[in-house]
């Protein structure tokens, strides 16, 4: 993956992802489980679950996107 595409994806979730989606991103990418990043966030481990979900449909639909535009 190149550089200028590691920047489109951030730019683009960016705009697309709320905090809570932001937050649970970055500490699963830390490694955390759904039970640390749910106490660390104080949210169920449920919520952390669908605001996973809900990144990867973004990821997915940002490289839908980029794959009709190259």
């Amino acid at each position: 993956i190149s550089a200028e595409e590691v920047e489109a994806l951030g730019e683009s979730l960016r705009g697309r992802l709320t905090d809570l989606e932001t937050d649970v991103l970055r500490l699963y990418l830390d490694g955390k489980s759904y039970d640390e990043i749910a106490g660390a966030l104080g949210s169920h481990v449920k919520s952390i679950d669908n605001a996973l979900q809900r990144v990867k449909r973004k990821l997915q639909a940002h490289l839908n996107e980029r794959a009709t535009t190259v």
